[in-house]
């Protein structure tokens, strides 16, 4: 939410566009080849199995964090004015995507990250107005034991390897491919408590770094003029993209290289490869935030089309689940099972890129995209005694 005596910042819109992209492409194998991901029949190709690898290295684990990162940076313009009205308005919105998560987890995706911000955001009004030292202090402390959570539970994979079978992603995808609407809202709710853990142990940790990071960097201004900071930036990008990118390399290589299997037929040393990945994935993240910054600054052109996803992101990404859903589910097109890693992928791709048009012109005759215009109404109305 901006202030309406300021232009709107270009920079966290351009982000957020493109995230939007990064998401959806992790997404859609989860909504269209299995419960757990790809599979092998998803990667039997190596033509396939080279879209799954790059999907993995380049975008699985990095872009909610931007999205995270953002969020964190755009609650200090809900929360700058102090006041009880402030707050109020804050927890509705956090109110608001609770209940949007809500409905997204059952009617669409399992891997909603609404409700986790919901939650989170919640632990964010704990340190909004305790100095920087102290939110970075916090953010260093939550970093750290969420690294050595995951070399914990990587060594344990490693150590004691799953099964090969799981019976519940057996029975998701056996609904997801042959129930109705009704049918698929009732197993998203059943593997609640498969899913939930998986949640909190992959996300919620870094999620909540990335909004502390976040509001540091709104205190400072650090995205609204970013030719002011073309040089950190551009380090940001060297570093980030310089150390990530063979970091990225390598785990995805235990994950997906030639001839390993993925799935529920994945082996312990690809479950612990996978985790490290996750370990690893923020300072891709940071080269993401530093490259996309560049290139704000110096080819701005090129990032104009993503604008208006970045300032309806909240429909969009939301859009990005309902379309797949309807393509792949038994309800929709049925396409759910049957479709390589590369199909998958360009489905993705087509969702995006047609939502980010329907923004386009949305936003031509309106202010705001549909679903944000919505919640704007519920969190800004009138509060009877404040």
């Amino acid at each position: 939410m901006q202030s309406q005596t300021r232009p709107r910042q270009r920079l966290p819109d351009q982000l957020r566009g493109l995230a939007l992209l990064g998401i959806v492409l992790v997404n859609a194998p989860f909504l269209g080849i299995s419960g757990s991901g790809y599979d092998n029949s998803a990667i039997d190709t190596t033509l396939d199995r080279a879209v799954a690898f790059g999907v993995t290295m380049l975008a699985q684990g990095k872009f909610y964090l931007i999205f995270s990162f953002l969020f964190g940076y755009s609650a200090l313009f809900i929360l700058k004015e102090d006041g009880k009205i402030r707050r109020v308005i804050y927890r509705r919105r956090l109110v608001a995507l609770l209940l949007l998560g809500i409905v997204h987890y059952v009617f669409f995706f399992v891997g909603d990250i609404l409700v986790s911000y919901a939650i989170l955001g919640f632990g964010l009004l704990l340190v909004f107005a305790r100095p920087d030292q102290v939110v970075a202090r916090v953010a260093i402390v939550v970093g750290a034991f969420t690294s050595f959570m995951l070399l914990v539970f990587a060594a344990l994979v490693l150590a004691f390897p799953q099964p090969s079978s799981n019976s519940w992603i057996q029975n998701y995808n056996e609904v997801m491919a042959t129930g109705n609407f009704l049918d698929q809202a009732l197993i998203r709710i059943q593997v609640i408590p498969e899913v939930l853990p998986l949640i909190v142990v992959g996300q919620w940790g870094f999620a909540f770094v990335a909004f502390c990071l976040g509001l540091l960097a709104a205190r400072h201004q650090f995205l609204a003029e970013p030719h002011d900071r073309e040089k950190q930036f551009r380090r940001a990008a060297i570093w980030g993209l310089g150390l990530g990118l063979p970091l990225q390399f390598a785990t995805t290589w235990f994950v997906l290289g030639p001839g390993r299997a993925v799935g529920e037929q994945a082996d312990g040393f690809s479950g612990a490869a996978g985790l490290l990945g996750i370990l690893v994935a923020p300072i891709l993240t940071v080269g993401y935030i530093g490259a996309v910054a560049v290139i704000s600054v110096r080819a701005p052109a090129l990032l104009r089309s993503v604008v208006p996803a970045g300032r309806a992101s909240l429909t969009v990404y939301l859009g990005e689940s309902v379309l797949l859903t309807m393509a792949f589910s038994a309800w929709g097109l049925g396409l759910f099972g049957q479709l390589g890693a590369t199909s998958v992928t360009l489905l993705a791709i087509f969702s995006w890129t047609i939502l980010v048009l329907a923004m386009t012109l949305w936003l031509r005759r309106f202010s705001q995209g549909p679903l944000e215009a919505v919640t704007a109404r519920y969190v800004k109305r009138p509060t009877r005694g404040l």
